[in-house]
């Protein structure tokens, strides 16, 4: 099948089309075009040229600003915080300012009966790499089952941060392993919620 020669992204257009004027201003001659007919072909290329420059121009600037705009918040939001705090602290403050300020802090609410971790798993040689979130849980229990079977393994009990790599030896030594794992949270000592879901990968030597 074959390939359509115009690029598909405005940054790989914008070249393009420069080279194409290029072409039409420098072989138009040779091929036989006339003067007219090669100034309306430079207008036709043009009149796409010229709003694709404009958007990567402006793309170019948004990044920019983006950028500019970030930097200043990783240096002044320490200080900005400080700020909020002392009007919070200070006398005359009400809750009436913190939600017109939009400055309220509230605990997540989580339900013990129905709150469950979460995680995501990926191969690399010689080890399973684990990876979370434990909203309202203090630790997890790292789970493992071969693919196929029915009996879950603790190979991380009571695991407080991620990530945790799981290098249990395969059953046959130098073949791939399919596995599921499941992460169990703990409130303290007590077991509380629900099991994660199960995710899926491939041990390899």
């Amino acid at each position: 099948m074959a390939t359509d020669y115009m690029p598909k992204s405005l940054p790989n257009l914008e070249p393009w089309l420069t080279g194409i004027k290029d072409g039409v201003t420098t072989d138009g001659p040779t091929c036989n075009q006339s003067a007219a007919q090669i100034t309306e072909d430079t207008a036709l290329i043009d009149s796409i040229l010229g709003p694709v420059t404009t958007a990567n121009d402006k793309e170019t600037e948004a990044l920019e600003a983006s950028g500019t705009a970030r930097t200043a918040i990783a240096q002044n939001l320490p200080a900005l915080r400080d700020l909020i705090n002392r009007y919070k602290n200070a006398k005359g403050w009400t809750d009436g300012m913190a939600n017109s300020w939009g400055v309220n802090t509230t605990a997540p609410q989580y339900d013990p009966a129905t709150m469950k971790p979460s995680i995501t798993v990926r191969s690399v040689p010689g080890k399973i790499v684990v990876t979370g979130k434990k909203p309202g849980f203090t630790s997890v229990t790292i789970q493992m089952r071969v693919d196929g079977t029915t009996d879950w393994m603790d190979i991380g009990v009571k695991v407080s941060q991620f990530p945790f790599y799981d290098t249990t030896a395969p059953q046959t030594p130098g073949k791939p392993e399919k596995r599921e794992y499941r992460a169990i949270g703990y409130d303290g000592d007590q077991q509380v919620g629900q099991p994660s879901d199960i995710v899926t990968a491939v041990f390899t030597n």
